[in-house]
């Protein structure tokens, strides 16, 4: 239906298609608009429409064609925008939309088709733009795979360094505990280290207090 003249006769229920392009409107888009659900064009750009787009536009299931470019509009776009089923063009360029871009894959077919649907809205992010949206945290999305990678091998690391440990410690203390041998000399070595010990200390102590008194 995209820029094809009509004729219609004198009822206003055979109209399929609104062209209020390059005028001086002002204003915002009323939401009675959606009542219009036969509606399978609307083209209201190049105006000085503001405000915005109403929540109530996913209601006209009919529309295949919908241009709000050069305008004012701000807001976000409706999530709603994306049960158009039938939407084959859309052009939604240089307004003040900011917001998150609504996911759908009708609305991606749409962006593949003319990349330029987005265009001059800066405040406008996430996919298919390039602009990540504030509060996004790509690493937070990336770690999980990461940490799921990484994290098993360090357990199983650290799981098998304790169960060693475990398993020398009690092989020690049941040879200890068996063998009587083994015993003394155990208590022997510690009782000579504690010595060595004892008197290293005693005599470093004697030194630093020599060099202090002289």
């Amino acid at each position: 239906m995209k820029r094809q003249e009509l004729k219609y006769g004198f009822g206003i229920f055979d109209v399929v298609g609104i062209d209020l392009s390059l005028n001086q409107l002002v204003g915002g888009i009323p939401d009675g608009i959606s009542s219009l659900n036969g509606l399978m064009n609307l083209n209201l750009s190049w105006n000085q429409l503001s405000g915005e787009i109403t929540a109530k536009i996913g209601l006209m299931k009919s529309i295949e064609s919908l241009d709000l470019s050069r305008n004012n509009l701000s807001g976000e776009i409706p999530t709603s925008l994306s049960d158009l089923t039938y939407l084959s063009f859309l052009d939604l360029s240089y307004n003040n939309l900011v917001g998150r871009i609504p996911p759908g894959s009708q609305l991606d077919t749409l962006y593949m088709e003319n990349p330029s649907i987005y265009s001059g809205n800066i405040g406008l992010c996430g996919p298919p733009l390039g602009r990540n949206c504030s509060g996004d945290n790509v690493p937070e999305h990336e770690n999980p795979q990461r940490r799921g990678k990484f994290s098993e091998p360090v357990l199983f690391f650290y799981f098998g360094l304790g169960s060693g440990f475990l398993a020398g410690l009690w092989i020690v203390f049941c040879a200890l505990l068996f063998k009587k041998a083994w015993r003394v000399a155990y208590f022997r070595l510690f009782d000579k280290v504690y010595d060595n010990a004892y008197v290293f200390v005693v005599v470093t102590l004697g030194r630093m207090k020599g060099k202090a008194t002289s």
